[in-house]
C-alpha cells in the first residue's frame, strides 16, 4: 500500500529545464497527434456527408420516375386504363408527362405493333406510329421482364441528347401482357441538379458512368446537339472541364487533410497554378455499370486545414524540444509519460465501446495521476454495470422500455393510448415442432424472431411478447407514431414477404397476420419479484381473433375496419363482415389487394 504520494507540480519544478522540456514535448506530441487526427476526421466526415447529400439529391430526382411507372402499371392491371380508349389514354399520359419535370417523353408499344408517344414539347396529343424493328425487339424484351428497371444510358434522337430510360412491362387484369412503357429522363436534368447542388455547396459536382464517360456535369445542363464520338455519353475530354480532365490523370492518393476518408477516395491536382481537392465514391447506379459520384473544389485553407498546419508546426517544435532534452531526461520523461499513455489507451478503448477490454489503471506515486486512475477505474466499473443492466433489460423488455425504466430509476408507469396491434402467427407450427425436434425449433424461432424484431423496429413498432411461435407487436406505444396503422401494415407485409423469400435456420415457413386498432394499456405487469411489459385491451384480443380467421378466408393478412381507415395509401379490399366471438356486432374485415397477402 502506497503511503506517500508526490505532487506533480513538485516533480515538474525539481526536474529543471530538461524535465520541463520533456514534459512539454510529450504533451505536445500526445495532444498534437490527437488534434491532427480529430481535424482529419472532421474534414473526412464533412466530405463524406457532402457526397451523401449528392447521392440523396440524385435519388430524389430519379425515385419519382419509378413511382410513376408503378402507378401507370397499376392502372392497366386494375383495368382503369385501356389501350383502345385513346381519349382517356391521352389524358392520362398528358398528366404523367406534366407531373414530372424530369421526364421528357413517355412511349408505349403495344402487342399489336403500335407505338404511341407523348412528349413535353407536344403534350396535347399522343403520336401514333407503326413499330419498327427496334420497337419490336423492345416489346419482346418487355414480355420477358420480371420487374421494371433502368436501361443503360442511350441517345434519345427526339431530344438529340443522352438520356436514361425506365422501362416497365404492362399487364392487364389477369396478367395478360399488353405492351411495354418507357419513360425518358434526359441526363441534362441530372446535370441541372448537379449545377444547383454545386451552387449551394460551393463545389463542382460530377457523375461518371464507368471510368471515363460523363453522365452528369454542370457544363452539360440543358446540353443537346451532336452525338459523342463513342456511345451516348461524352468522354471526360469532350466535356471541356480541365479540372475534371486533370483528375482522370491524377493518382488517387488522398492528401493529408483527407486521409481519414473511409467510404470515398480523395485526390489532389494542380491545374493552371491552382490546387484542387477531389472526393469521389462508387455507387451502384441504375445498372450493372457503377456510377462514380464526385466533387472538387479549390484547396482553400479552411479553419480545419489551418488547424492541421498549426498542429504540424507545434508537433515539429515539440519534437525539437524532445530531441534536445532526451539525453538528460530520458528516464524521467518515460516515467512521466507512461501513466499518461496508459490513460490515453484506456480512454480510447472506452470511446470505442469495448468496456470489457479496458485495463485497470495502476496506482501511482503522483497524487494527481493516482486520483485520476482511481476515478477512471470507478467510472469504467459504473459504465460496465450500467451497460450490463441495460443489455439485460433489453433482452427482457423492448429497448425503448428499458431506456425509460433506467431513466425513471427502474419504474415505468402504465400508459393508455390508441394504438395498432399486430399479431403474426406461423402456419402448421405444431407439425413443424414434431419434425424439427426441440433444438431445431429453438434455432428456427431465434432466427425467425430476430428478423421479425428488426422489421417491427424499422417500422416504429415494439414487440411486447413472443407467444410460442406468434409475435405480438404494438405501434404507437411506447414510441409515439401518428401513422401507426399504416406502419403496422407495412411491417405485416414485410413479415409475410420475409417468410416467403427466405429461410430461418434452414427452415421455410408461411405466416399470417391480424391487425386491430383501439385503446390499449401498456405497462409492467406481474408480481413484486418478477414483471413483464405487455399491452392489454380489446384490440389485442381482436387482432388474435382476426389472425385466426385468415384460415377461413384464404388470406395472409386481415385488418379490422379501424385499422383499414388508417391505411389510405394502400389498395385494400373488403373480405367479409365477420361475426367474432366476444363481439356483439359484425366486424368488417379487409385485406391487401395484389400484395401476396391473399
Amino acid at each position: 500500500m502506497l503511503r506517500r504520494r508526490l505532487r506533480f507540480a513538485t516533480i515538474a519544478v525539481s526536474g529543471a529545464g530538461a524535465l520541463v522540456a520533456a514534459a512539454v514535448g510529450a504533451t505536445l506530441a500526445v495532444s498534437g497527434g490527437a488534434g491532427l487526427r480529430s481535424a482529419q476526421t472532421l474534414l473526412a466526415e464533412q466530405a463524406e456527408t457532402l457526397l451523401d447529400r449528392l447521392e440523396e439529391r440524385i435519388e430524389q430526382s430519379l425515385a419519382p420516375v419509378r413511382e410513376q411507372s408503378a402507378w401507370i402499371a397499376a392502372a392497366f392491371a386494375e383495368g382503369r386504363l385501356d389501350l383502345e380508349r385513346r381519349d382517356l389514354l391521352d389524358a392520362f399520359m398528358r398528366g404523367a408527362v406534366g407531373a414530372l419535370p424530369q421526364v421528357s417523353t413517355v412511349s408505349l408499344a403495344d402487342v399489336r405493333g403500335r407505338l404511341r408517344r407523348w412528349s413535353r414539347e407536344e403534350p396535347a396529343r399522343g403520336e401514333d406510329r407503326r413499330a419498327g424493328p427496334e420497337t419490336l425487339e423492345w416489346l419482346e424484351r418487355g414480355r420477358a421482364l420480371a420487374a421494371p428497371g433502368w436501361l443503360p444510358p442511350l441517345w434519345a434522337t427526339s431530344e438529340m441528347a443522352a438520356a436514361l430510360a425506365y422501362e416497365t412491362p404492362l399487364r392487364g387484369p389477369g396478367g395478360r401482357y399488353l405492351g411495354v412503357l418507357g419513360q425518358v429522363v434526359p441526363v441534362a436534368r441530372l446535370s441541372a441538379e448537379l449545377a444547383a447542388f454545386g451552387a449551394e455547396h460551393r463545389v463542382t459536382a460530377f457523375v461518371l458512368f464507368g471510368e471515363d464517360r460523363v453522365l452528369a456535369h454542370p457544363a452539360l445542363a440543358g446540353a443537346s446537339g451532336a452525338r459523342p464520338r463513342v456511345g451516348p455519353l461524352p468522354s471526360i475530354a469532350e466535356v471541356g472541364d480541365p479540372v475534371l480532365d486533370a483528375w482522370e490523370r491524377a493518382a488517387l492518393a488522398a492528401p493529408l487533410a483527407l486521409r481519414a476518408l473511409r467510404r470515398s477516395q480523395g485526390a489532389t491536382a494542380v491545374v493552371r497554378g491552382t490546387r484542387y481537392l477531389y472526393v469521389v465514391r462508387d455507387v451502384p447506379g441504375t445498372g450493372v455499370t457503377p456510377w462514380k459520384l464526385g466533387v472538387y473544389q479549390t484547396a482553400r485553407e479552411s479553419p480545419e486545414q489551418a488547424e492541421i498546419r498549426r498542429l504540424l508546426l507545434a508537433l515539429a517544435a515539440g519534437l525539437a524540444v524532445l530531441v534536445a532534452a532526451v539525453a538528460a531526461a530520458a528516464f524521467t520523461g518515460r516515467w512521466l509519460a507512461r501513466p499518461v499513455e496508459e490513460f490515453a489507451r484506456a480512454a480510447r478503448t472506452v470511446r470505442a465501446g469495448k468496456l470489457d477490454a479496458v485495463p485497470k489503471l495502476p496506482r501511482s506515486v503522483i497524487r494527481e495521476f493516482d486520483e485520476a486512475s482511481r476515478s477512471f477505474n470507478e467510472m469504467v466499473e459504473g459504465l460496465r454495470e450500467r451497460t450490463l443492466i441495460r443489455e439485460t433489460l433489453g433482452r427482457l423488455v423492448p429497448e425503448e422500455v428499458a431506456r425509460r425504466m433506467l431513466a425513471a430509476g427502474g419504474r415505468i408507469e402504465p400508459v393508455e393510448a390508441k394504438a395498432t396491434v399486430l399479431l403474426a402467427d406461423i402456419e402448421d407450427f405444431t407439425q413443424l415442432t414434431e419434425t424439427l425436434g426441440p433444438r431445431g425449433v429453438v434455432a428456427f424461432l431465434n432466427a425467425y424472431f430476430e428478423v421479425a424484431d428488426d422489421i417491427v423496429r424499422r417500422h416504429r413498432g415494439v414487440i411486447t411478447q413472443f407467444q410460442g411461435d406468434a409475435v405480438l407487436a404494438v405501434f404507437n406505444l411506447p414510441i409515439a407514431d401518428p401513422d401507426h396503422g399504416a406502419n403496422a401494415l407495412r411491417a405485416a407485409l414485410e413479415l409475410i414477404r420475409a417468410a416467403d423469400e427466405r429461410d430461418f435456420a434452414g427452415v421455410r415457413v408461411r405466416n399470417r397476420a391480424g391487425l386491430a386498432t383501439g385503446r390499449v394499456v401498456a405497462g409492467a405487469v406481474g408480481s413484486a419479484g418478477r414483471t413483464s411489459y405487455t399491452v392489454h385491451g380489446n384490440a389485442v384480443n381482436l387482432a388474435a381473433r382476426i389472425e385466426a380467421l385468415n384460415k377461413d378466408y384464404g388470406t395472409r393478412i386481415l385488418l379490422a375496419e379501424k385499422t383499414a381507415e388508417r391505411c389510405s395509401g394502400f389498395a385494400l379490399v373488403k373480405v367479409a363482415d365477420a361475426r367474432i366471438r366476444g363481439y356483439g356486432e359484425v366486424v368488417p374485415l379487409y385485406s391487401v389487394a395484389r400484395s401476396g397477402a391473399g
